[in-house]
C-alpha cells in the first residue's frame, strides 16, 4: 500500500497549476496551461465551530476558513462538498453551526506564474474563447490534501427576529468564534433551539478517513476532538484556492474580458456577486417549499400570494441560470446581471393562531393536554390516528401523534368500557373534516368524519349541548386536549387558523442576521 503521505503529495502536486471553470463547471479539472514555482504552505490539525450567518459564511466555513478568500475565493465548492451543502436544504434566514475537524497532510501554493511553453496570449475573442473553454476561467493556485469532519447544525428560521434571536442566545451560552469542542456544544443547540422556538436538523460528512462515526449529533464532538489521531486511509483534496489568469503577467490584459464577466458572478471585492444571490434564491425557493408542504399537511387552503411570488422565483432562477449559461457559450461577451423581483419580495412566514374550541362535556376527571402546543406548527404536529370506544357515554379516545423530530407514544384517555367504535388513519394531507357531539356534563356522543371519508363514533342520547361543526378551509384540528377518568368528561379541539402569509425582508440578509 502507498505511503499515504506521499499520496497527499502526490495528489496536491497534480492539482495545482490545473485549470477550473469557476463559474460555470463541476470543479473538475482542466489541462494546464500555466507553470511556475511551488511551495510548501504548512499543514497541520485544527478542531473548531463558527456560527455562519449567511450562505456565504456557510459556504468559506465548509471551505476551510477565511484564508480561502483569497484571489476568486470560494466560487464553488469541491463536488463532494457542494453534494454535502445542497443537502442541508436552508432557508432564507438559516443560520449554521459547524463544527470542523482537519488534518492537511499536504499543502501547497504557487508562485511566478507563468505560460507554459507552446502556449501563446490569445490574439483576440475566438482565440479567448477557445483558451476558456479548454483551460476554464482561472487555475488552482493553493491545494491542500488531508481529511476533514463536518457537522452542522442548521436552525431553520423564520424570520429575520427568530434569526436575530438564534444568534444572541449562543452568545449568551457560548460566545461566538470560541474554538473549545466540548459536550456543552450539542446542548446549547438544544437550548437555542427550544427557546428560540425554531427547527433544528443535523448532518454530518466524514472525507479522507474510513472512519465513519454514528450519525447522531452526540457522537459529533469527541470523534471531532479525536480526528487529529485518526489515520487518513484516503487522502483526499479538501481544499483549493483559485486564481484568475489575470493574474499571470504575459495573459493578464488578453483576460480581462473575461475577469470583467467573472466579477459578476463572484462578487470579488465589496459587492455580492450572482453566486451568491443565487444561493439566496435558492434558500428562499426552500422556504417557500417548506410553507407550501405545512399548507398540504394540513389540508388547509394555500395563501394564493404563495404560487405566485414561487413562480416569479423559479423565473429569477432560470434568469441566472440563462446569465450562467450565456458566460459558458461566450466568456468575453459582455453580460449584464439579471433583476431578481423575488429577492425583494421577501420570504414567507405563516401566519398561524392556535386555539381551543367547541367545548363539550364538564369538569370530572383529570386534564391531559394537547402535546407541543407552542411549537406544534413549526414542528407539523398532526394526527395520524383517532379511535374510539364507546356504550352510553364515550368512555375512551385513543391519540397518536407524528411530527419532526422523536415519534410521540399513543395516548389513551378513559377507561375500558364500552365497545370498539374503529379509528381513523390519517395519513398525508388527511385531516378531521366534521365534528359531531353531545354532551353534558360528560361527553355523551362523538362522531368524527375525515376529509377521505372516513367515520367513526358513537354514544348515547344524554347531554343537551349538540354539535355540528364542519372544520373552515383555512383550518385544521391539530388534536384534542380534555379531561377523563372511567369515561371521557371533556373534550376540546384544538385548531390552527391560517391567516394571511407574513412576508418578511431579505435585503438584510446578504450581511448576516
Amino acid at each position: 500500500m502507498a505511503d499515504p503521505s506521499e499520496l497527499a503529495q502526490q495528489v496536491a502536486r497534480g492539482s495545482l497549476f490545473r485549470g477550473r471553470h469557476c463559474v460555470t463547471g463541476n470543479g473538475e479539472p482542466l489541462e494546464a496551461a500555466v507553470g511556475g514555482t511551488v511551495l510548501p504552505a504548512g499543514g497541520g490539525s485544527t478542531v473548531g465551530w463558527q456560527l455562519c450567518r449567511s450562505h456565504q459564511e456557510l459556504v468559506q466555513s465548509l471551505h476551510g476558513g477565511s484564508a480561502l478568500g483569497i484571489g476568486l475565493g470560494p466560487l464553488q465548492l469541491l463536488q463532494a462538498k457542494q453534494a454535502f451543502r445542497d443537502s442541508l436544504k436552508t432557508t432564507a434566514f438559516s443560520l449554521s453551526l459547524v463544527v470542523w475537524a482537519r488534518q492537511v497532510a499536504a499543502a501547497l501554493d504557487v508562485g511566478q506564474t507563468h505560460l507554459l511553453d507552446g502556449f501563446a496570449v490569445p490574439g483576440g475573442p475566438a482565440e479567448l474563447e477557445a483558451f476558456v473553454a479548454l483551460h476554464g476561467d482561472g487555475f488552482v493556485a493553493a491545494a491542500e490534501v488531508g481529511g476533514e469532519c463536518h457537522g452542522v447544525f442548521t436552525f431553520y428560521a423564520q424570520s429575520r427576529e427568530q434569526a436575530r434571536l438564534v444568534e444572541r442566545e449562543f452568545e449568551a451560552g457560548l460566545g461566538l468564534g470560541g474554538l473549545a469542542l466540548t459536550p456543552a456544544l450539542v446542548e446549547t443547540v438544544t437550548t437555542v433551539a427550544r427557546t428560540a422556538a425554531v427547527n433544528v436538523g443535523f448532518r454530518m460528512q466524514v472525507i479522507g478517513s474510513r472512519a465513519q462515526p454514528p450519525a447522531e449529533a452526540a457522537s459529533l464532538i469527541p470523534f471531532a476532538r479525536d480526528f487529529a489521531g485518526l489515520p487518513l486511509d484516503q487522502p483526499a483534496l479538501i481544499g483549493v484556492r483559485t486564481r484568475g489568469y489575470e493574474s499571470v503577467p504575459a495573459i493578464g490584459a488578453a483576460f480581462r474580458a473575461v475577469a470583467t464577466n467573472r466579477q459578476l458572478f463572484s462578487g470579488e471585492g465589496p459587492g455580492e456577486g450572482l453566486l451568491e444571490r443565487r444561493e439566496r434564491l435558492e434558500g428562499l425557493i426552500h422556504q417557500m417549499d417548506w410553507v407550501a408542504d405545512t399548507y398540504r399537511l394540513y389540508a388547509v387552503a394555500a395563501d394564493p400570494s404563495l404560487a405566485i411570488r414561487r413562480a416569479v422565483a423559479t423565473a429569477d432562477l432560470a434568469a441566472l441560470d440563462a446569465c450562467r449559461s450565456a458566460y459558458a457559450a461566450a466568456a468575453t461577451a459582455p453580460l449584464e446581471a439579471p433583476q431578481l423581483p423575488s429577492l425583494a419580495a421577501g420570504s414567507p412566514e405563516l401566519n398561524v393562531t392556535l386555539g381551543e374550541e367547541l367545548p363539550m362535556g364538564g369538569n370530572g376527571g383529570a386534564p391531559f393536554a394537547f402535546p407541543g402546543r407552542a411549537g406544534a406548527i413549526r414542528q407539523r404536529r398532526h394526527l395520524v390516528e383517532v379511535a374510539l370506544r364507546t356504550g352510553s357515554r364515550v368512555d375512551q379516545i385513543q391519540l397518536r401523534y407524528a411530527g419532526e423530530g422523536d415519534p410521540l407514544e399513543a395516548e389513551v384517555h378513559g377507561g375500558g368500557g364500552g365497545g370498539d367504535r374503529g379509528r381513523l388513519e390519517l395519513g398525508q394531507g388527511v385531516v378531521i373534516r366534521r365534528i359531531e357531539a353531545l354532551s353534558g356534563t360528560r361527553v355523551d356522543r362523538l362522531f368524527l368524519t375525515s376529509s377521505d371519508g372516513q367515520r367513526i363514533g358513537g354514544g348515547g342520547e344524554a347531554g343537551d349541548r349538540l354539535i355540528d361543526w364542519t372544520v373552515p378551509a383555512d383550518s385544521a384540528v391539530l388534536g384534542f386536549s380534555g379531561r377523563s377518568g372511567r369515561e371521557l368528561d371533556g373534550l376540546r379541539v384544538v385548531v390552527a387558523r391560517f391567516g394571511p402569509l407574513i412576508w418578511q425582508p431579505l435585503e438584510a440578509v446578504a450581511k448576516g442576521p
